[in-house]
């Protein structure tokens, strides 16, 4: 027999479901609750700077300093360009663009001549005046550096008229101009430092963050060498890395769709706000200081500064395969030919310096900044910079081997195990590491610059 179930019998019933607009809520709600919660916690305890200390706002408006902000050739800001930083750079037909005469921020001074240098350049050389000019990208014009007296053409410039005070002071210490007459002594004269030319060296910083060689190319023809320098530093080689066979020279990022009134997307403009409100946050600061250990000053030293690396990751820049790298290598070799071939022909001397880049550090050395920047290069960043650099330095060679007045410096691993923080973003190194750099240059330039003493009696 079968009994018929009763009208009231008890079903167990189905749990309504919530709406997910309440799930949705809940997810909105959590990070807002922790991010008040965090906000009133640091508020009670000390304020921001002491839970989160106030290098890192202090290292954004550093990085803020440095980056470049374009206008055109009457001065007038393009607003619409990302990225606009404070070191304003003017449009140039000849050169892309050129550094804006007369500005200074609390990191750097630009000149009345556009240079790196807080006094004027006079076109008329003065007197027993020795003349250093410097060329390059922003390693060269010292991107990042805590002022001007920290980069590495102002340390050397004091190197120099540091050795002529000294040879004044304590000439016995140096080579004689006269060699002695004896042969034992001769040879104990010589094992002293060389003698350099006893003038007031000046070195000038006209380095411009970004520039490639073809843009160095065009500034030394165009300005620098109205200047009359007896000596021209060029240190570069990374940029010319980065920028496509198809173009001479770095020009303004985005300047192009700009004047086709193709202007930055607003998607673009919101995903910077987006990053930089994401950022402030107390919370995501506090999970990347005491959860993850990492250095906000890490992420910021990897901002784009140098227009080649505004992709991300840098190593989309880099060449991927042989014929393109071979095709800017071979630009990169005949921009420095017609630089060799000017300082052959002017009788200047010319110092090819192949610049340092952070893949070269080891590992045993390496600290958590540069890790950061490491990984925010790409996974084949290193490999393709390493396959480049051989090249790089056999094509400097090549258009230096015509000329005596030409010389290359192979600076690529110079800081491969020097202990501490080197590098604040790909090629930009800190103050110290300027002292090493302007120590290599210095040392080529006494040799270069040495007076041979005369034999005895002549």
């Amino acid at each position: 027999m079968f009994r018929r179930p009763s009208r009231y019998s008890s079903w167990k019933r189905k749990p309504k479901s919530r709406p997910w607009w309440l799930y949705a809520l809940l997810i909105i709600s959590l990070p807002i609750g922790l991010e008040f919660l965090m906000r009133g916690i640091v508020s009670v305890t000390g304020g921001a700077n002491q839970w989160f200390g106030s290098e890192t706002a202090a290292w954004e408006r550093q990085v803020k300093a440095y980056q470049l902000g374009f206008a055109d050739t009457s001065g007038k800001v393009y607003e619409d360009l990302p990225n606009q930083g404070s070191l304003r750079a003017l449009r140039n037909p000849l050169m892309s663009y050129q550094l804006q005469p007369s500005q200074k921020s609390q990191f750097w001074t630009i000149n009345a001549q556009g240079f790196r240098d807080s006094d004027p350049v006079p076109l008329q050389k003065p007197e027993g005046e020795m003349r250093i000019f410097v060329l390059g990208g922003g390693m060269a014009f010292g991107q990042l550096n805590s002022g001007d007296q920290a980069t590495f053409a102002h340390q050397l410039e004091k190197l120099l008229n540091d050795r002529v005070n000294a040879q004044r002071t304590k000439s016995g210490d140096f080579q004689p101009p006269v060699l002695p007459y004896r042969a034992d002594q001769v040879d104990q004269v010589l094992r002293r430092p060389p003698r350099i030319q006893e003038r007031q060296y000046r070195v000038i910083n006209a380095a411009v963050p970004g520039y490639a060689s073809g843009n160095d190319l065009s500034r030394l023809m165009q300005q620098v060498a109205n200047y009359n320098p007896d000596l021209v530093i060029l240190l570069n080689s990374y940029e010319d890395l980065l920028l496509p066979s198809t173009q001479a020279g770095v020009d303004i990022p985005g300047l192009d769709q700009l004047l086709e009134g193709d202007r930055n997307p607003i998607g673009s403009q919101v995903q910077e706000s987006v990053q930089g409100w994401f950022n402030q946050l107390y919370l995501v600061q506090g999970v990347q200081k005491f959860l993850l250990q990492s250095t906000p000053r890490a992420v910021a030293s990897t901002a784009p500064l140098n227009l080649l690396t505004a992709t991300s990751p840098i190593d989309n820049s880099l060449p991927s395969d042989g014929k393109e790298l071979d095709q800017r290598v071979a630009r990169y070799r005949n921009h420095l030919l017609q630089m060799t071939r000017w300082a052959k022909a002017s009788q200047k001397r010319l110092l090819i310096g192949l610049q340092p880049e952070i893949s070269t550090r080891q590992q045993s050395v390496l600290t958590p900044e540069e890790k950061a920047i490491l990984e925010e290069l790409g996974n084949n960043y290193a490999k393709r910079v390493q396959t480049a650099h051989p090249k790089v330095l056999a094509a400097a060679q090549q258009a230096a081997q015509g000329t005596a007045n030409a010389r290359v410096l192979d600076l690529h691993d110079l800081y491969a195990d020097k202990q501490g923080q080197v590098f604040l973003s790909p090629t930009s190194v800190s103050d110290e590491a300027n002292q090493v750099l302007a120590q290599e240059f210095f040392e080529a330039i006494v040799q270069n610059l040495a007076i041979e003493p005369r034999p005895f009696g002549s």
